[in-house]
């Protein structure tokens, strides 16, 4: 079905989230201010929608919101994403403690250009809004203090990015991302590409939304 994009399992595990656990919510991003990262906020701007459901970026930057996160292996990341404009060089996702650019805890999710973070690669440019659901914890577990945000353009202009419903759950019982869904997720076994880990297993769900 055109509306399913892809079903795979890579390398890594679970996160999870002092915040958004137990009783697990889409992020409202009205309730914070996003920061530059990593000395990558080189141009363009990072805004909310009026319902705090969605964060669009423009331009050239990499973004964080600050926030405690527990990362353990009993989370799972969910979030939709969608690339408009001219295709970027790269974007991602990931947690970060100190505001330097560390690999092994941020995802490229697509683009034009090989990173060393963490590759799922399952974005294609034009591909529209697609959902991803993300289980990380066997890459690394700990306290957090910001999630990331990328939209990686150096040498073009014209690219957006939109991150919408981020969610990270402890219980699927309590996800919101689940919550009246058709079926749960469901993933099958393939290969992952390597990043800074050497992975063995991450499970990743991306299916493309039905467009109106």
């Amino acid at each position: 079905m055109n509306n399913l994009k892809r079903l795979f399992t890579a390398a890594i595990s679970v996160f999870s989230l002092a915040s958004f656990s137990a009783d697990a919510a889409f992020i409202n991003f009205n309730d914070y201010t996003t920061s530059g990262y990593g000395n990558q906020y080189k141009s363009g701007d990072a805004t909310s929608s009026a319902d705090g459901s969605t964060l669009t970026l423009t331009g050239n930057l990499w973004v964080s919101l600050s926030e405690m996160f527990n990362v353990t292996s009993d989370s799972t990341l969910y979030f939709t994403l969608e690339a408009s404009g001219v295709e970027a060089e790269w974007y991602g996702i990931g947690f970060d403690n100190n505001n330097t650019i560390t690999a092994n805890t941020l995802f490229q999710l697509g683009g034009n250009e090989s990173t060393s973070a963490n590759q799922i690669l399952a974005y294609d440019f034009g591909d529209g809004a697609v959902d991803f659901a993300i289980n990380v914890g066997s890459a690394f577990t700990g306290v957090f203090d910001r999630l990331v945000f990328i939209l990686d353009a150096d040498s073009m202009s014209g690219a957006s990015l939109a991150f919408s419903n981020v969610e990270v759950c402890n219980d699927v019982a309590g996800c919101a991302s689940l919550a009246g869904a058709p079926s749960a997720p469901t993933a099958v076994s393939a290969p992952g590409a390597g990043g800074l880990l050497a992975l063995s297993l991450l499970t990743l769900v991306a299916r493309r939304r039905l467009k109106a």
